[in-house]
């Protein structure tokens, strides 16, 4: 009974805190006015990683696609890593040239051993990465 009035209050708190937060950041201080937003460059010149997508997602079959829409000359040596939730890796597999040239890759859950669940696919080259989530039913 304990455990439940203690989260109650703790999400409680968390919520007052948090419309406190909101309120102090939209008010005005004199000729200074807060923002809560971030001076970020244009969308063109931040770098997302390499673009691709997975089909079909939700997975409900035995295999899945990577569709790369990127060269190798943009992303060399990139990697395929698939993480569960928690972040474990449970399978990884290095693009090659003739998986370019197609932009695509097959992927056999079997071969991959992953179960039903939810897991985050990325790929990465270098120090650029891109994730998606990949649910498997």
């Amino acid at each position: 009974m304990e455990t439940n009035a203690f989260f109650f209050n703790f999400v409680a708190m968390k919520r007052f805190w948090a419309i406190m937060i909101m309120i102090f950041a939209t008010m005005s201080f004199g000729s200074v006015k807060l923002s809560a937003s971030a001076d970020l460059p244009p969308a063109s010149v931040v770098d997302l990683g390499p673009t691709f997508s997975i089909n079909p997602n939700p997975v409900s079959g035995t295999f899945f696609y990577v569709n790369l829409n990127f060269t190798e000359a943009q992303y060399p040596e990139a990697v395929i890593v698939i993480n569960d939730i928690l972040g474990k890796v449970v399978f990884s597999y290095p693009i090659r040239k003739s998986d370019y040239a197609i932009s695509q890759i097959r992927v056999d859950l079997s071969d991959a051993m992953l179960d039903k669940g939810v897991y985050f696919l990325q790929i990465k080259s270098g120090d650029a990465t891109k994730t998606l989530k990949l649910a498997i039913r």
